[in-house]
C-alpha cells in the first residue's frame, strides 16, 4: 500500500495554519465577487499545505516486493572439504530458484568475513575464492557483515550455513541486532563427518618451582576411539623423556615428572603421536614454570674474547652467565625469557640479527626483564647503533646536545662500481657492489644531524647519485643506492675530482673522502691528493682484492688518512662505518680520565678508591637517566635508567685492556660487576608472588596471589600488568582483587602461539614488592578442540530472528512479507506547485479584464482570419451599410423632412441610434432656438451629407456602450 513519510515531522505543526488562514478569510469582510473570493481561498490554501509538505520533507513510500537474500558460508578449520561442498552445493540449488528481480550476496567467514559475490542477480558459483582467517570461527562478525551488505529499498534475509561452532565474537548479540531490523536468519546446520581423533585437552604444570625441584606435570588427553601412542615432552624446545602409553576413550590425565633445570623461564611442550589419530593438528600442549635461584644473565659478543672478563668477575659474584655471540643467541621472547637480563659487550649493530633487535625492547618494556650494553670501539655510536631499535631504549644519547663544541663532518664517499665489481661474494647472490652500498649505509649510521654526506661514483665516468647534503633520512639513501648498478671500465680522477670540488665549497670543521675501488686504474690524480690536502680534505682508501692498484696505500698517505687492503669483501662494511666514526672524532674519545662519582649508591661507596679509565664512548646522558659515574667534562660513564616494565645500563667504556686495563686488574671489579647487575635487574621481592594462567577459551585468566615473608595475604596492591601476544604486541592488563591476597584479569589469546604476561606489584604506598611472569601457550586453534559442532546455538539465532532451521533452497526466496517501501522524494515538486499556484491565486484577486479594451485586440484578430471564413459576414456587413446609406441619401434629399408625414422616410439606423443613445441629461439639453437664424443653422446642420465610415464607427460605440452597461450589472 502507498504511503506518505515524513524526514521532519514536527514542520506538519504548521498544518494549524491552514484553518487559521480560513477563519480569518471568513470572518474578514468581502470586497471581491464570490468566484474571486472562494478560487483564492482555496489556491491560498493548496500553496501552504504544499510549502508545509515540502518542509516536512514528505516522502512517498511506494511497497517493494522484491527479495535479496545473503548467504552466509563457514569456511573455518572446523569445516572440512565434505561440509564446504556441501555448503556450495546448497547455495547453488539455491541460487537455481530465485525468481527474476529477486539479488542475492554471498559472504564467507573464518574469523573474519570476506564478501564473495556482492548483492545482485548472480549466478551459480564454482568455488569460493576468497580466503579469510580460518583459525576461528566467528559468526558475529558475518552477519553483522550481511546486515551491512542489504540494499535499503528490498525485503531482506540472511542464510547461516555453518557447523555452528563458534569460539569468537557472540552471535546471539548480532540476531538482536537482526531482530530490531526485523531480518530473520535461517539457519543450515552443516554437522561433522570426524573420524578417529586424540587432542591434548591441556597441559598443567606449577607457575613457580625452585631450582633443584622436579616439575610435575599433567596431560590432559581426550580420544573418541580407544588407542595407544607414544607421549614426548620437551624443555625449552630439548627432548627431555618420552614413554609408551595406552589411551582409552574418553578423557585421562597423564602424569609426567622432568627435572626442573636452571635458573629462569622455562617452556614445557609435550607432543602426543596416537596410533589411527586422523587429526594431529591438536596433539600438543604447552606451558610455562619458572624457576627460582641465582640470577642468570646473557652475554652477546660478537667477539667472545671481548668478554671473558666480565663474564669471569659475574661469575665470581655468584652470577650464572651464558656467553653466546649473536647470531645464537635467542631472538624471541620465550627463549629469552630465560634470562633475568641480557648484556651486549662490545658487539656492532650490523652483527646483531633483526630479529633480536626487534625482541629485545619488548623483552625489557613489557617483561620487565634488564639490557646493559658495554662499550668498546664497537659499541654505541661507534657500533652504528644510530637509527636501529635499540637506540630509543638506551639510557644516553649517541648525538652530541653542545653541537657548537662538536666538529661537523663532510664525508663525501666514492665508489667504484666498474664491471669487476659485479664479482659474487662468498657463493652468495650478493656481489661486491651489494656489498660497497651496505657499506655506504654503514657510514651513515656514524653521522649525525649536523653533518654532511654525499655519494659519487665511476667507471668510465663519475656522476653524483647522492649530492652532497646534510644527512638525509633512510628511505632518502636507500633510493639512491638502489639508483645505479654496474658500469664499464675503470677511471677514478673523474671521481675525486667531484668530490674535491664539492668539499672545497662545503661548511664543515672536517673534510673527509673515503675512496673504494677493487681495480687498478691508468688515470693519474696525485696533482688532485695534493690539492685537497691543502685545503684541508683528507682522502681514506679502501682497496678490494689482491690486485688491487698498490699506490692506493701512498694516495691515503699522501692524502693524510688511513689505508685498508680488504681480501674478505665482507668486512667492507665495518671498515666504512670506522672509518667515519675516526673522521668524525667524537664517538670515541681515548685519554686517561678520572671517573667521578654521580649520583649516591651502594656499589659505588662500597668500592673506595676508582681506578683510572683510558678512553671511553663519547655519548650524553638522558634527562630521565641517573648517572653514577662520568667523566671530569661531565659524559656519563654509568648510567640507568626504568625502560617500561625494565631497566636498562650503560657503561660507557669497555671491559677489556684497552680502556679499563686497571678495572679488570682491579680486585673489586668482580664486585663492581655484581652491583652493575643489581642496577639491571629489578629489586627482589619482600614477600611471595606467584602468577598463575589458565586457558578458557579464546581467553586466558590470570590470577595472581601476593603474600608477605609471613605468608599473609596482601591486600590493596597496585599492579601494573602487560601481556605479549605472539607478534610482540603488548597490552595492559586490568587487574581486580577477588580475595584475600588473590587477583584476577583477563587476557584474550584468540590466535595460536605463545602469549607472556608480567606484573610488577606496589603498595599503596608505592614501594615495590616484586614483579612475576608467566605465560600462555595456544598450541593450536579451537577449530580443532573437542567442541566444534552446535546446533543448539544455531537454533537460539534462528530463534531469535524468527528465522527457520534448515529450510530448502527452494524456499531460501521466499517473501518473508516485511513492511519495505521504495522512497520516493516529492519536496521539490510540491515547492513548484507552490511557486506556479501564487500568480494564479494573485490574478483571481487583482486581475480585472474589460470588454472595451479587449474588444481592439478582438478586432485584430478578426481582421487576421483567413478571407474563406470572414467572407459572409464581411458580404453581410457591406450589404447592410448599403441600405443604410441609401436610406439616408433619401433623407437628406427629401422636400418634406420637416413635415409629419416625412417621419415615415427616417431611416432604420436613424431610429436604431435614438432607441440605444439614453437621452440626455436635463442640464445638458439644449435650449429652444430664439430665432429665426438658429433654427436657418440647425436644419442647414441637419442637412449635411453623413459618410458611411461615421455610421459604422457610431455603430461600433453604440455596441460598446450596451456591453459596458451588462456588465456593470452582472457586477451589482
Amino acid at each position: 500500500m502507498i504511503r506518505l513519510s515524513f524526514i521532519t515531522p514536527l514542520a506538519l505543526t504548521l498544518l494549524a495554519l491552514i484553518p487559521a488562514l480560513w477563519a480569518l478569510t471568513l470572518l474578514a469582510p468581502r470586497r471581491l465577487a464570490p468566484w474571486r473570493f472562494w478560487s483564492s481561498l482555496v489556491l491560498r490554501s493548496i500553496i501552504l499545505l504544499a510549502l508545509t509538505l515540502a518542509l516536512a520533507g514528505t516522502q512517498i513510500v511506494l511497497p517493494v516486493r522484491e527479495l535479496t537474500t545473503v548467504f552466509l558460508v563457514d569456511v573455518s578449520d572446523s569445516m572440512t572439504p565434505t561440509q564446504r561442498e556441501r555448503a556450495l552445493q546448497y547455495v547453488n540449488d539455491a541460487l537455481a530458484a530465485m525468481p527474476p528481480g529477486d539479488r542475492a550476496a554471498v559472504v564467507v567467514f573464518g574469523d573474519n568475513a570476506l564478501v564473495e559475490r556482492a548483492p545482485g542477480p548472480i549466478g551459480p558459483l564454482s568455488r569460493l575464492t576468497s580466503v579469510p582467517i580460518t583459525t576461528r570461527t566467528n559468526l558475529q562478525e558475518a552477519v553483522q557483515l550481511g546486515l551491512a551488505l542489504f540494499p535499503a529499498e528490498t525485503q531482506k534475509r540472511l542464510v547461516l550455513i555453518s557447523d555452528g561452532g563458534e569460539n569468537a565474537g557472540r552471535v546471539a548479540d548480532a540476531a538482536q541486532l537482526a531482530a530490531i531490523r526485523k531480518v530473520p536468519i535461517d539457519v543450515v546446520y552443516m554437522p561433522g563427518e570426524r573420524g578417529p581423533d586424540v587432542i591434548v585437552a591441556g597441559l598443567s604444570a606449577p607457575a613457580v618451582v625452585r631450582e633443584g625441584q622436579d616439575l610435575t606435570l599433567q596431560a590432559n588427553i581426550t580420544s573418541n576411539y580407544a588407542t595407544s601412542g607414544r607421549l614426548q615432552t620437551f624443555v625449552d624446545g630439548q627432548l627431555i623423556s618420552e614413554q609408551e602409553l595406552s589411551i582409552p576413550e574418553g578423557a585421562s590425565t597423564i602424569d609426567i615428572r622432568v627435572p626442573s633445570g636452571e635458573t629462569g623461564f622455562r617452556r614445557i611442550e609435550v607432543r602426543l603421536d596416537a596410533d589411527g589419530d586422523t587429526e594431529p593438528q591438536n596433539n600438543r600442549g604447552a606451558a610455562f614454570t619458572e624457576v627460582l635461584g641465582p640470577p642468570r644473565l646473557l652475554l652477546i659478543a660478537s667477539d667472545v674474547a671481548r668478554a671473558v672478563n666480565l663474564r669471569d668477575a659475574l661469575r665470581a659474584a655468584e652470577v650464572r652467565v651464558d656467553v653466546l655471540p649473536p647470531d645464537q643467541a635467542p631472538a624471541t621472547l620465550d627463549q629469552l625469557g630465560a634470562y633475568a637480563g641480557v648484556i651486549i659487550v662490545d658487539t656492532p649493530a650490523r652483527d646483531m640479527p633483526r630479529t633480536l633487535m626487534e625482541a629485545l625492547p619488548v623483552y625489557v618494556r613489557e617483561l620487565g626483564r634488564g639490557l646493559a650494553m658495554v662499550g668498546g670501539i664497537d659499541s654505541f655510536g661507534a657500533g652504528g647503533y644510530r637509527r636501529t631499535p635499540l637506540e630509543p631504549m638506551l639510557p644516553v644519547l649517541l648525538d652530541p646536545l653542545d653541537t657548537k663544541q662538536q666538529p661537523d663532518l663532510a664525508l663525501v664517499m666514492v665508489i667504484d662500481r666498474s664491471g669487476s665489481m659485479s664479482e659474487l661474494v662468498g657463493g652468495s647472490r650478493r656481489n661486491r657492489l651489494d656489498l660497497a652500498k651496505e657499506a655506504v649505509y654503514q657510514a651513515s649510521l656514524g653521522l649525525t644531524p649536523i653533518d654532511q654526506v654525499g655519494l659519487v661514483v665511476f667507471d668510465d665516468a663519475a656522476n653524483w647519485v647522492l649530492p652532497l647534503q646534510r644527512l638525509p633520512s633512510v628511505v632518502e639513501i636507500e633510493r639512491a643506492l638502489g639508483s645505479f648498478g654496474i658500469g664499464g671500465g675503470t677511471n677514478i680522477r673523474p671521481g675525486i675530482e667531484q668530490a674535491a670540488q664539492a668539499l672545497a665549497s662545503a661548511d664543515a670543521k672536517v673534510k673527509h673522502v673515503i675512496l673504494l675501488t677493487d681495480g687498478i686504474a691508468e688515470s693519474n690524480y696525485s696533482d688532485l691528493i695534493a690539492q685537497m690536502r691543502a685545503a684541508g680534505v683528507t682522502i681514506s682508501t679502501v682497496a678490494i682484492g689482491e690486485d688491487a692498484n698498490p699506490n692506493l696505500v701512498d694516495v691515503a698517505n699522501a692524502g693524510g688518512g688511513r689505508s685498508y687492503r680488504v681480501t674478505m669483501i665482507e668486512d667492507v662494511p665495518r671498515i666504512f662505518l670506522q672509518e667515519t666514526i675516526i673522521a668524525a672524532g667524537r664517538d670515541i674519545v681515548e685519554e686517561r680520565i678520572e671517573p667521578q662519582a654521580g649520583l649516591p649508591s651502594p656499589i659505588i661507596r662500597s668500592l673506595g678508591g676508582l681506578p683510572p679509565l683510558y678512553g671511553y664512548n663519547g655519548v650524553e646522558v638522558r634527562e630521565a637517566a641517573r648517572t653514577f659515574l662520568f667523566t671530569p667534562d661531565g659524559k656519563p660513564l654509568l648510567a640507568q635508567w626504568q625502560y617500561g616494565l625494565g631497566r636498562v645500563v650503560a657503561w660507557t667504556s669497555d671491559t677489556q685492556g684497552r680502556w679499563a686495563r686497571d678495572w679488570i686488574a682491579w680486585d673489586q671489579f668482580p664486585r663492581f660487576a655484581g652491583g652493575m647487575t643489581d642496577l639491571l635487574l629489578p629489586p627482589r621481592e619482600s614477600g611471595t608472588l606467584e602468577l598463575r594462567a589458565t586457558a578458557a577459551g579464546p581467553r586466558a585468566l590470570l590470577e595472581l596471589t601476593a603474600q608477605d615473608e609471613q605468608g599473609r595475604p596482601l591486600n590493596n596492591l597496585v599492579i601494573a600488568g602487560r601481556a605479549v601476544d605472539p607478534q610482540n604486541q603488548g597490552t595492559a592488563v586490568q587487574f581486580q582483587q577477588i580475595g584475600p591476597g588473590q587477583y584476577r584479569a583477563v587476557v584474550d589469546t584468540s590466535s595460536p602461539g605463545v602469549y607472556l604476561a608480567q606484573v610488577a606489584v606496589s603498595d599503596a604506598e608505592g614501594r615495590q614488592i616484586g614483579v612475576a611472569v608467566t605465560g600462555i601457550v595456544v598450541s593450536y586453534s579451537l577449530e580443532y578442540s573437542a567442541q566444534r559442532e552446535n546446533l543448539p546455538l544455531l537454533s537460539e539465532v534462528a530463534g531469535i530472528s524468527s528465522g527457520r532451521i534448515n529450510p530448502p533452497p527452494d524456499a531460501v526466496f521466499a517473501s518473508p512479507n516485511q513492511n519495505v517501501g521504495s522512497v520516493r522524494e516529492i519536496g521539490l515538486p510540491l515547492l513548484w506547485l507552490a511557486l506556479l499556484l501564487w500568480p494564479l491565486d494573485i490574478a483571481a484577486r487583482r486581475v480585472m479584464v474589460r470588454m472595451d479594451d479587449v474588444a481592439p485586440w478582438l478586432e485584430r484578430l478578426r481582421r487576421r482570419r483567413p478571407s474563406s471564413v470572414a467572407a459572409p459576414e464581411a458580404a453581410t456587413t457591406m450589404t447592410r451599410l448599403g441600405a443604410a446609406k441609401r436610406r439616408a441619401t433619401i433623407a437628406r434629399t427629401s422636400p418634406n423632412r420637416g413635415a409629419a408625414g416625412s417621419e415615415e422616410s427616417v431611416t432604420p439606423l436613424v431610429m436604431m441610434q435614438s432607441r440605444q443613445t439614453p437621452p440626455p441629461a436635463p442640464e445638458a439639453r439644449p435650449a429652444a432656438p430664439a430665432s429665426g437664424a438658429a433654427e436657418t443653422r440647425a436644419q442647414s446642420s441637419e442637412k449635411r451629407p453623413v459618410s458611411p465610415e461615421a455610421t459604422e464607427e457610431q455603430f461600433a460605440r453604440l455596441l460598446a456602450a450596451k456591453q459596458r452597461a451588462r456588465r456593470k450589472s452582472e457586477e451589482r
